[in-house]
């Protein structure tokens, strides 16, 4: 293997634009011919560096560690560009998946191999993985979003980012990280393409622009395969703080912080809840927000998302709530 440069020009613009393509030559009935690995896309590495990445990622691929660069950074760019090939190579094979069955089994071609000779490589998580995505599947999140008008295409990142934060809680950064590295969500979401850091944060808002309607369906799919009977509704509300001016969000307020950082800006959260700790419907208000008026106003969503609540529940809140009408 080894590495070449290419330079393309843009059609529109005298811009000249390099890209490295790792290179293997093969030998073929009509002679040796050279076959493009990989796309490794523009990386700012020195020249003299080619043989190093393409040593190292062969490396990788069969599993000759006295190849492996000890510089980090060329080792970082093998590591990505092994995933690369790996989720190519799937692809391909999936591809080639019917033709295989039309194969029988004298036709085929085996081989032995060395179980003690065989070494992990890249480890990844898919336990939690695959019991949120039948739980996602289950409460037809996808069905809802697409007849919001949500892309087909984006439906894998937003299911990743829930699922990141069910399985391993963090920022979108970190999100982005633990499926990258760690996780095979992408196994069962079956990306479409390589999503971006900018894609989950996009995705995050597009959740939050859909939450009347994901809320209102999960509410009544839960009830069905939980059996629930929603007889009791419990009401409450919580704040958090935000450290910064916030100048861009119109509900940051300065008011009383239930966790002392009355100094920062604050958003109030009310939710409603059933006996059985099921969420029924939840707001986002400003963070000086009167506690006492905030009920009427969450009883009446509650009624409008199902409205099959609205008559026969218990409503229970704590004290601090003084009902003003």
């Amino acid at each position: 293997m080894y590495i070449r440069k290419v330079q393309k020009k843009n059609q529109g613009s005298q811009k000249i634009y390099e890209y490295l393509h790792l290179i293997e030559n093969v030998r073929t009935e009509n002679g040796p011919r050279q076959k493009l690995i990989l796309n490794l896309g523009n990386i700012d590495i020195p020249e003299d560096n080619y043989k190093e990445l393409a040593n190292c990622i062969e490396g990788f691929l069969v599993g000759q560690k006295n190849l492996v660069s000890p510089d980090p950074i060329i080792e970082k760019i093998a590591r990505k560009a092994i995933k690369r090939i790996f989720d190519k190579r799937s692809k391909e094979e999936a591809a080639s998946t019917l033709d295989q069955r039309c194969v029988s089994n004298s036709e085929r071609n085996f081989r032995v191999i060395d179980i003690s000779s065989t070494e992990s490589g890249v480890l990844r998580t898919i336990g939690p993985e695959y019991v949120c995505h039948k739980m996602w599947q289950e409460l037809c999140f996808d069905e809802i979003l697409l007849n919001a008008g949500v892309s087909r295409f984006t439906l894998p990142i937003m299911e990743t980012l829930v699922i990141g934060r069910l399985v391993d809680p963090g920022s979108e950064l970190h999100t982005f990280q633990w499926a990258e590295n760690r996780s095979a969500i992408y196994e069962l979401t079956e990306k479409t393409n390589f999503p971006s850091l900018s894609s989950l944060y996009r995705a995050g808002d597009l959740l939050f622009k859909h939450k009347e309607a994901l809320e209102s369906n999960l509410s009544r799919q839960e009830k069905n395969l939980f059996s629930l009977q929603e007889k009791m509704c419990f009401f409450d509300l919580t704040n958090t703080y935000f450290e910064g001016e916030l100048k861009g969000n119109s509900k940051a307020k300065l008011g009383r912080s239930k966790e002392k950082r009355s100094d920062c800006k604050l958003l109030t959260l009310a939710l409603i809840i059933d006996e059985d700790g099921f969420a029924k419907y939840s707001h986002l208000f400003p963070g000086n927000q009167y506690e006492g008026k905030t009920l009427k106003e969450m009883i009446e969503c509650l009624e409008k998302a199902r409205s099959d609540l609205g008559k026969g529940q218990t409503i229970i809140m704590d004290a601090g709530i003084s009902v003003v009408y």
